[in-house]
């Protein structure tokens, strides 16, 4: 059965120890810590540790996403992305976490060809794989939303990375508002053949990713049929990343009542949900 958490990072303007107060209070069962949220805290990983503890939540890492690029064309930002992901290995392992999410590796450049640069996406992957077996640590890396310069989008792309790299470390964070953005999320989903370590999960339309449950596109997902057949692959935690400027607490508060009855009747969802 599935478990609801939420990203740290939908409570981005609040001081980390808050924003895991109110997570606890709202009644999801996780929280997904974003490494920028850790740094910009001040706090020791003890401070935090008690304070998770504290919360009685789970908890897993999403490593920092800004000015990182594995696949870099600049020899130096692609070493120092991957020294600050073995950081963030290090940092969770140390916090107690067992699972760290990570974005692949995006052209940096509209001239690249995405071709040219896999062998770099496998071998920072490889490193990071075998640094993560080390620590005893599993790493899900996101598959991408269609956006410029990202080349990892579609379940043959991750696949292919997570297939490469061969590491029983490595799986798929299956980002569910992303798929919206290629193609039909209930054929993703069925097309999966790697291992799912982690879900994301938020309202989404063609173009706009992360949106309220609650949102009126007409072209939001329908996640009855989806859930139905993810519970055929994966029984872990979902991940909320619905998010709307002002209305913070509004928006997690929603999405918890939403995953709630998502996760408590999705077999017997109708075709015409909302959600």
């Amino acid at each position: 059965m599935f478990t609801i958490g939420t990203s740290s990072d939908v409570l981005r303007h609040l001081p980390l120890k808050k924003a895991i107060e109110v997570v606890s209070s709202h009644g999801f069962d996780g929280i997904e810590l974003w490494m920028g949220h850790i740094t910009g805290s001040g706090l020791a990983s003890q401070e935090i540790k008690s304070l998770l503890a504290e919360s009685g939540l789970s908890y897993q890492i999403h490593a920092d996403v800004r000015d990182i690029n594995l696949t870099s064309i600049n020899p130096g930002i692609r070493k120092e992305s991957v020294r600050q992901t073995f950081e963030t290995i290090d940092y969770a392992k140390e916090l107690g976490a067992s699972l760290i999410t990570l974005h692949p590796g995006r052209m940096s450049s509209s001239k690249d060809r995405a071709e040219d640069l896999w062998p770099a996406q496998i071998e920072s992957f490889k490193k990071i794989a075998a640094y993560s077996e080390q620590a005893g640590l599993k790493i899900g890396v996101e598959n991408m939303e269609k956006r410029p310069k990202e080349f990892v989008l579609t379940v043959e792309e991750v696949s292919r990375l997570i297939d490469e790299v061969g590491s029983p470390s490595l799986g798929l964070t299956l980002d569910l508002a992303h798929c919206h953005s290629i193609g039909d999320v209930g054929t993703f989903v069925e097309e999966i053949r790697v291992p799912i370590f982690n879900v994301h999960i938020s309202q989404a339309s063609k173009s706009n990713m992360h949106l309220p449950f609650n949102t009126e596109a007409e072209d939001r997902i329908n996640f009855g049929p989806v859930l139905e057949k993810l519970s055929r692959k994966y029984d872990g935690m979902l991940i909320n990343e619905s998010y709307e400027y002002d209305n913070e607490i509004g928006t997690l508060t929603l999405a918890g009542q939403v995953l709630s009855d998502l996760t408590e009747n999705y077999l017997t969802t109708t075709s015409n949900s909302i959600y």
